[in-house]
């Protein structure tokens, strides 16, 4: 019984960890969130007041590079989610009297490189949170341009 105490010790403090880390990067995502939409207002307001619409051009490079960050930091917070539902198996299993069962990539945070399908499920309906916003601005940033080339 020992043995599986502290079994249920390390999953648990496993756990723990790769909770942090996913909120930790969650966190992150928000910040570079903030920061990007701050920089592209900041942009569009010069844009009009100067009329100029060469830098919503600007705005819209801004805003697909903070896109694209923002998505690396996505990628490896789902990265954690899923490692972390890994190691929630394996407390389940200890917990209903089950043998010990590691998961298969073990407890480490040494996670894989996210890839090109991680990126593309990053676009699916049920994570509209993240890329809708970005779409918005995008569409309001394309329009922003026409309306100023029209003054």
């Amino acid at each position: 019984m020992v043995a599986n105490e502290s079994q249920l010790e390390i999953l648990i403090k496993a756990w723990e960890t790769m909770q942090a880390l996913a909120k930790g990067n969650g966190e992150t995502a928000w910040r570079i969130r903030a920061w990007g939409v701050s920089v592209w207002s900041a942009l569009m307001t010069y844009a009009y007041k100067h009329h100029s619409p060469e830098i919503i051009y600007i705005a819209i490079i801004t805003l697909a590079v903070l896109f694209l960050i923002e998505a690396a930091v996505k990628q490896l917070q789902y990265k954690f989610i899923q490692r972390s539902i890994e190691i929630e198996f394996s407390l389940k299993s200890i917990l209903e009297g089950g043998e010990f069962m590691l998961p298969d990539n073990g407890i480490s945070t040494n996670i894989e490189i996210p890839n090109l399908k991680d990126f593309i499920d990053l676009f699916q309906l049920k994570r509209w949170i993240f890329w809708f916003p970005y779409s918005c601005l995008a569409i309001f940033s394309y329009l922003a341009m026409r309306t100023l080339r029209n003054i």
